[in-house]
This record gives C-alpha cells, structure tokens and sequence, in this order.
C-alpha cells in the first residue's frame, strides 16, 4: 500500500464529499498529531469518522523528528506534513493549503490536492465516471480552488497523476 501523508483541509473535503473512506481505505494513509487533533476536535462534523478510522488503525498518527516551521505562514498541521514527510514517512503529500501546497511545489515535494485525489480514486477503478463528476463538481464548488488549480485538475490525464495512484 502507498504511505500518503495527509493533511486536515484535505481529508475533510473528501469527508464532505463522500470520497474519504475511500481514499483512507485505498492507501496507508498517515497525519501528523496536529492533524490528527483538527480531525477529532470535538463538536465538529466528522470527529467521530475520523475517530473511528484512527482507531481502526486505518489512519495512522505519527511523530516527527523535524522541528522547523517550514515558513512562518504554514499553520501546525501543515508544517508537521511537510516534516513527516521529511523524516521519511510517505510516497507523497496530501494538502490544499495554499502556503502548504507552495511550500511542496518550491521544494520538490510530490504533493496532491482533494481534486487530484479523487482523480486518482477514478484511474484506480475505485470509483466510476459518474461518482468522480459529481464529487468533483462538489469539491470545485466549495473547496477554495482557484480557477488556474480547477483547470489544471481537469486537464491532468493519467500520465501525470500515474505517480501518485494508490
């Protein structure tokens, strides 16, 4: 299974799109405590999934040796992806933190988005056409994509995202 570390923004719009589950149960997927702390927070829509997926041991929690921030406008859980990620944890990143997603871009760190993620649930035969449009048309409307990610998501075929298939 591919190790994938991911982080909160991420993993809560699969949740809201449905896509979750499936990507979490495709991979080995890992977050760091921080992120693991945003996804629990009790009181918030989707604490007790993704409580159940940490203790099912399908999403996995772990430390990091690194303690450099990454630059001062990445917030804990993205900084602490970035660190895993460093210390050796995973295949690629997960994020849709503007900052973070630049941090990885600026330093050749293979990294996806929420789009991209269910682009590759449908390359995977995970999901079909139809599922994939209508999460997609989902995530477009309510994640905070510019119009230049959007395009680039619709656009990335299977040669540029074969990398990252789970």
């Amino acid at each position: 299974m591919r190790k994938i570390i991911a982080d909160s923004s991420s993993l809560i719009l699969l949740y809201k799109c449905g896509a979750a589950g499936l990507f979490i149960n495709g991979c080995c997927c890992i977050v760091p405590e921080a992120v693991r702390d945003e996804l629990t927070a009790e009181g918030y829509k989707g604490s007790d999934f993704f409580k159940q997926y940490i203790e099912n041991k399908a999403l996995t929690v772990k430390t990091y040796s690194c303690d450099d921030d990454h630059g001062k406008k990445l917030h804990k859980g993205e900084s602490g992806v970035i660190s895993l990620y460093k210390d050796g944890a995973g295949e690629y990143v997960l994020i849709d933190d503007g900052y973070g997603a630049a941090y990885c871009r600026d330093n050749r760190i293979p990294y996806i988005n929420a789009l991209l993620a269910v682009k590759i649930l449908l390359f995977g035969g995970i999901i079909d056409h139809e599922k994939y449009k209508a999460i997609t048309e989902w995530l477009q409307s309510n994640g905070r994509y510019s119009t230049t990610v959007i395009e680039w998501a619709e656009n990335a075929g299977y040669e540029e995202l074969k990398a990252f298939l789970l």
